[in-house]
């Protein structure tokens, strides 16, 4: 039996020494493998790796080749003649076409530069990892403000190659994300493996924006202090090395930024001092190819006394003028060209992208503009304001006319002065969403036609009283009276506000929105306008409001080029003229506009209801008849007195004005449209059309009008539409002749306000016409202008900075540049 239990144990002891040798078998095999998958995946990873930098690096360019290859040269725009230059578009790389040489800028600039933007630059591979570390915190843990939302990193390297691989000068707002930031970093990688630091620090400083139309630091040394980049002081060379950061914010150009850029100029010099010992190592790249390379450049060397003597040192800005004519049209027709190049209109030349054609396509720029009519518009705003500005506070105006028959633009005047910056007048009112005050009425009107009303319906003009958020809200009339019942023509000329708002809760709102898009608005998208959209209390564009009145001078066909932006559906689909001819570099003609496109957007007869009611009771209302031809005209005013605006038209000739302040203050009390706008309205009108050498002549009335006498004057009627709510005249196709029907009770509007039935007071006699009540403000887009600040704009709009950040999606330190687009919240 002992032998049998000796057995027994020998067996199990052998079992599990068995069992232990397959484990550590097992496991030898799976370390074994898993090593082999490490070093595998490691190899692929650097494989990746290496394919990724080949795939960036491979071929780099010189800059100068990259943009030689990527740029025909800049562009050129001509007004109608094509005869005289309007403006030579800005390359934002045009510095590295004739980049001035390291030793032809200041050493104070090179230091400057240094100490603020890389201080490791020459020491770091292109990269600078600081920077990047900060950022990665930032952008990639939650220990910033969110995903690739916090600050960047970048070294002097980066930022170049940013500009000029990447971005490729557009100097626009493309998204950061991994894929971009990759990139970025190879590129830098190479760079500063193949090229010298001073060829790269050369390339910087010839491309880099110092804001004003400036690129590079020998266009900024012109632009700001009258001198070459070399003969820059330490004070002013600390001053333009701030700039980059903030162009906007910064820039001197704008005499109200001067105290921040003087504060922006302390700060470097602050990091020139906390850098001074870098500083002093930087070498004279006057010696790059001598036996002393590698001398410092500062002999003797920088110290801190001087730093502080030049923060003392003054700054003799010079005044500086652009070589522009008409600036607020030459930057509209920028944007068109670049829209009509992305909708199809014409093909960039070469592969140059079509958000850069402008800069960068070497095109001629034949424009619509007639320069001796906007000179005309010009004075006249520029007169017309000043004779009035301390009594009406209104320091600026905007002047758009339109040649229905074509849909050309022919004058464009976006402020009073564009460098009076007191007035903030590189704002362009023109294309910047106001209120239109009273003169939105004519799509309410122009939407009860299409349903049936007529010029003789009858509305009511009595006590109302709207419920808002805010509580109730009356609606006034301009003398705080009532007429009681009268007709729509009778309502419109004399811009009654409790009849249009009622007209337009009765006839629909939405419905009201599309006839104002079907006629050219672009903007009214927002839904929360509530009835008094009719009187203004949602934004619009004078661009767009000219180009709607110049379809009722045509009995309501729309004439014009193809639309060059994605529109929505049942809005206008073709877009005013701005551009006769392009041609590329070559002299090819590229795009040329022979006729227009035409298209009927509304009845004639509607159109023509509304023309025969603004040429006839309105114009003499608000006193703008033209001595020697029919026109017509609406006035409008906005709340507060802030917008004055005009729009009017002969049958040869679409003209809108409008008067107030960019920064949106109000006017004096009192001051109504037709008294502090209309005079440069009925003046330009006047001079316009004998500058153009029109004759007189009368509106066409179209074949689907029917007239009969009624009351003493001509009434109007569509033939074969017997009208569906009744009036003073009946319709011609049911009964001719002048008879009149007793009032009816009114429909009950769609949003039923509180009325009240007070006595109506008699007609007043014919006087400044009623202003439009509107009520607060509703977000809409601006666009960033040279010298825009996110603080100076939140308060130029009386909105705070938080709101506009939060509104934008910016975060504490984003900037903004020209051409942004940003929400104003309400």
């Amino acid at each position: 039996m002992r032998r049998i239990y000796r057995y027994r144990r020998k067996r199990t002891r052998l079992a599990l020494v068995h069992r232990s040798e397959i484990t550590r078998a097992r496991i030898q095999a799976l370390l074994t493998l898993c090593g082999i998958a490490s070093v595998a995946a490691m190899f692929t990873a650097l494989g990746i790796a290496f394919a990724v930098y080949r795939a960036y690096a491979h071929d780099l360019e010189q800059p100068e080749q990259a943009i030689a290859s990527s740029s025909v040269g800049t562009s050129l725009a001509y007004d109608r003649t094509g005869q005289t230059k309007l403006y030579e578009f800005v390359d934002p790389l045009g510095g590295l076409k004739e980049p001035k040489p390291l030793s032809e800028i200041s050493p104070w600039l090179i230091a400057a530069t240094i100490a603020t933007e890389d201080d490791s630059f020459y020491d770091n591979p292109g990269v600078n990892f600081r920077g990047l570390a900060r950022a990665a915190v930032e952008n990639l843990t939650p220990f910033g403000p969110g995903f690739l939302q916090g600050t960047g990193g970048s070294s002097i390297t980066q930022q170049l190659v940013k500009n000029v691989y990447i971005e490729g000068g557009s100097r626009g707002t493309a998204p950061r994300t991994v894929d971009r930031k990759i990139k970025e970093t190879v590129i830098a990688l190479e760079l500063k493996r193949q090229f010298d630091d001073n060829q790269i620090l050369e390339w910087y400083l010839n491309q880099i924006y110092f804001g004003n139309f400036a690129y590079g630091a020998q266009a900024a040394s012109q632009r700001y202090f009258g001198k070459n980049a070399k003969d820059l002081s330490l004070g002013e060379a600390a001053l333009l090395a701030g700039l980059p950061q903030a162009p906007g914010q910064y820039t001197p150009a704008i005499p109200e930024n001067r105290d921040i850029a003087k504060q922006r100029q302390l700060q470097v010099l602050d990091l020139m001092e906390a850098s001074l010992d870098n500083l002093n190592k930087i070498p004279n790249p006057a010696l790059d190819k001598t036996p002393q390379k590698g001398t410092p450049l500062f002999q003797p060397p920088l110290t801190v006394e001087q730093i502080e003597a030049a923060k003392a040192e003054p700054l003799n800005y010079v005044q500086n003028y652009i070589d522009i004519k008409s600036p607020h049209f030459v930057f509209y027709v920028q944007d068109q060209v670049t829209k009509m190049c992305a909708a199809g209109l014409f093909k960039s030349p070469g592969d140059i992208p079509c958000d850069k054609v402008v800069t960068q396509g070497g095109l001629r720029i034949t424009t619509t503009i007639d320069l001796g009519l906007q000179d005309i518009a010009q004075n006249i705003v520029e007169e017309e304001i000043s004779k009035n500005e301390n009594r009406y506070g209104g320091y600026d105006g905007s002047l758009i006319s339109i040649r229905p028959a074509t849909g050309e633009i022919l004058t464009y005047i976006g402020s009073r002065n564009y460098d009076r910056d007191d007035i903030a007048g590189k704002v362009d009112i023109a294309t910047s969403q106001q209120s239109h005050g009273s003169t939105m009425k004519v799509f309410t009107y122009l939407t009860a036609f299409r349903e049936g009303w007529v010029p003789s319906s009858y509305v009511e003009d009595k006590k109302l009283v709207l419920p808002t958020a805010e509580g109730e809200k009356q609606v006034n009339n301009w003398n705080f009276s009532h007429l009681g019942t009268i007709t729509m023509r009778k309502a419109i000329s004399e811009s009654v506000n409790t009849a249009a708002v009622r007209t337009v809760m009765d006839a629909g709102i939405d419905e009201m929105r599309d006839t104002a898009h079907l006629l050219g608005i672009t903007d009214l998208r927002q839904g929360d306008c509530g009835p008094t959209i009719t009187l203004g209390a949602c934004e619009v564009k004078l661009v767009d409001m000219t180009y709607a009145f110049s379809v009722l001078a045509n009995n309501g066909v729309m004439k014009g080029r193809p639309v060059a932006e994605d529109l929505p559906s049942g809005y206008r689909e073709l877009d005013p003229v701005s551009v006769l001819k392009i041609q590329d570099a070559q002299g090819n003609v590229i795009y040329q506009y022979t006729e227009p496109r035409a298209k009927q957007v509304i009845d004639p007869a509607y159109a023509y209801m509304m023309t025969h009611v603004l040429s006839n009771q309105a114009i003499d209302w608000s006193r703008l008849t033209l001595p020697d031809r029919p026109a017509a005209a609406k006035t409008g005013t906005s709340e507060e007195f802030r917008d004055g605006v005009v729009m009017g038209y002969t049958p040869d000739l679409a003209a809108g004005v409008w008067m107030g302040n960019a920064d949106n203050t109000p006017m004096a009390p009192g001051t109504f449209s037709s008294a502090g706008t209309g005079p440069m309205w009925k003046r330009f009108m006047i001079e316009a059309h004998a500058y153009l050498q029109l004759p007189p002549r009368p509106f066409e009335k179209p074949d689907d009008v029917a007239t009969s006498s009624c009351g003493g004057h001509e009434e109007v009627f569509k033939v074969d539409q017997p009208a569906t709510k009744p009036g003073a005249c009946k319709s011609p196709a049911r009964q001719q002749g002048g008879d009149t029907t007793p009032p009816p009770a009114p429909r009950g509007p769609v949003f039923p306000p509180r009325t009240t039935e007070p006595t109506p007071p008699p007609t007043p006699p014919p006087s400044p016409p009623p202003p439009t009540p509107a009520p607060p403000r509703t977000p809409f887009q601006y666009t960033v202008q040279e010298g825009d600040t996110v603080q100076n704009i939140a308060q130029k709009f009386g909105v705070s900075e938080r709101d506009l950040r939060q509104a934008n999606g910016l975060k504490p330190n984003d900037t903004v540049k020209p051409g942004d687009k940003l929400t104003i919240p309400a």
